[in-house]
């Protein structure tokens, strides 16, 4: 799932999405739309602002994998925003960075082909504990979701606790607490 990206692909990838969006905000002008140009130059500012802080959490294995994910042939669509004043959670990297490689790779194995999925991981930086909630939106196949839902649960390090999680039709949700 995950391979180790080398300067030039990182750049490439990265300079081919930048390139998406001018030729989208170059299409919308030429079409006059310019209100539709302003949208995506102000979600493209709000994306960035949500790399940086994701950057500035010196979690560089946790943000290299959200910052490239969607880069990769994947079954969803993964998006994420951070929430709260920016600090260090260095030594949570690791675990969590492990336990949500292990998380969507499993997940990969329960998603239904058939349709579109999207999974949300929100990074909330409370007062004195972070929490990250994984939400995903889609069919899953109901057959595999137990075993799935028991090896994650399994998974977790002691410094970081699930303190939520359940499964729907069409939603799978965990909220892990840091600390």
């Amino acid at each position: 799932m995950m391979g180790k990206w080398d300067t030039v692909s990182l750049l490439r990838h990265a300079r081919h999405d930048w390139l998406n969006h001018l030729q989208l905000i170059k299409g919308n002008l030429a079409l006059d739309r310019t209100d539709r140009a302003k949208e995506i130059i102000e979600q493209i500012v709000q994306e960035s602002k949500n790399e940086a802080k994701v950057s500035n959490l010196r979690m560089p294995k946790m943000a290299e994998l959200l910052l490239t994910y969607n880069w990769q042939q994947n079954q969803y669509r993964l998006d994420y925003e951070v929430i709260g004043q920016e600090r260090d959670l260095s030594e949570y990297d690791f675990y969590l960075y492990d336990w949500t490689l292990q998380f969507l790779a499993h997940l990969e194995k329960v998603v239904d082909l058939d349709c579109e999925s999207h999974l949300m991981i929100t990074i909330q930086l409370l007062d004195e504990k972070a929490r990250i909630s994984y939400d995903f939106a889609g069919e899953l196949n109901v057959e595999e979701v137990d075993e799935f839902l028991k090896t994650a649960r399994q998974a977790v390090h002691n410094s970081i606790t699930i303190i939520e999680s359940y499964c729907q039709e069409n939603e799978l949700l965990f909220i892990l607490e840091l600390g």
